[in-house]
């Protein structure tokens, strides 16, 4: 069996930046302040109600703002057109990102005097490249502005012809991360939202895996055995370990596969179609590998909207399914 499209995801950690950095940072946002819970809030307050609610771990901006998405077609994956310190890029949409990188070429080119500083990587990272930790001064996407804060700088030129579409860097969970954001591949939007109310209509909250506070792991109990899966808008795919015990047809697909360093071999199985044991009923047909990679990816996404606030992400069938 041939699926189009191509895998990607650019998930890495980063254990501290040498010197000077810290990866951890405060993110401001335009319409009221959106910042992590451990944070000193750089102006407003929480809106009434959400003080003291630990469904509202991170603050919440005082308006909603919303980014538009192009989700491209065979792929599924999710751009987003932004505007770094001035300068319009094109990002690709990784929730399987821990951190928001870009192309160390875009920042050459565009942000000469960012001071580019060399990070140790965590012994379980991914990343084969010498990534750099910069700071930004702002970041435009849609009606949200984000301001002073932490990214890396990595080779990243690659993606441009395996994704098939310019790549000035990746928007991951080090800056998504920290307020309460609707995803909607489906209708191809993303909104940080302001109040409890976005809630109307999404199945029940789960609780989200705390071995990588950085990515959006949720824990999955399946016929004897437990593992946590990936929600991961970078990969065009959604797989499951051998492990997991999922079914498959025995059927074998053939797709190209790419991740931040590079090409990367797999030889999946196609999955029998299911039901997910996370909560929200999520439906999925997985390709199924022996590598030790379970995720969520955009094909199964963009069939549901997603909110993510603090710990809790819940789900609900997109309007457009």
């Amino acid at each position: 069996m041939s699926v189009k499209g191509c895998c990607f995801s650019a998930a890495f950690l980063v254990a501290s930046a040498c010197c000077t950095a810290q990866t951890v940072d405060a993110v401001a946002v335009s319409g009221g302040s959106a910042v992590e819970s451990q944070a000193k809030p750089s102006g407003g307050t929480p809106p009434a109600g959400q003080a003291g609610d630990p469904f509202w771990a991170a603050v919440a901006p005082r308006k909603e703002c919303r980014a538009k998405l192009e989700v491209r077609s065979g792929s599924n994956m999710p751009f987003v057109e932004a505007e770094v310190n001035g300068v319009k890029c094109n990002l690709l949409l990784d929730t399987g990102a821990t951190h928001t990188t870009f192309d160390i070429s875009f920042v050459k080119k565009n942000m000469p005097d960012a001071e580019l500083v060399p990070v140790m990587l965590m012994a379980d990272s991914n990343v084969e490249g010498a990534p750099r930790y910069m700071r930004v001064g702002s970041m435009k996407i849609g009606e949200a502005e984000f301001s002073d804060f932490g990214a890396m700088a990595l080779d990243i030129s690659h993606l441009h012809s395996s994704i098939g579409a310019k790549v000035d860097g990746i928007l991951g969970m080090s800056t998504l991360g920290r307020v309460p954001i609707l995803f909607s591949l489906g209708s191809a939007e993303m909104v940080f939202v302001p109040g409890k109310e976005v809630l109307d209509g999404f199945g029940p909250l789960i609780k989200r895996s705390l071995s990588d506070p950085m990515s959006i792991l949720l824990p999955v109990e399946l016929g004897g055995h437990s593992f946590e899966i990936l929600v991961d808008s970078g990969s065009s795919m959604t797989f499951l370990s051998r492990d997991t015990g999922w079914p498959t047809t025995g059927e074998e697909a053939n797709i190209p596969a790419v991740d931040i360093n590079g090409s990367v071999g797999i030889k999946p199985f196609v999955g029998e179609k299911g039901v997910l044991p996370v909560g929200g009923g999520i439906e999925i047909t997985p390709l199924v590998v022996s590598e030790p990679m379970n995720r969520i990816g955009s094909n199964v996404l963009k069939a549901y909207d997603m909110l993510v606030a603090g710990r809790f992400v819940c789900f609900r069938p997109s309007n457009t399914r």
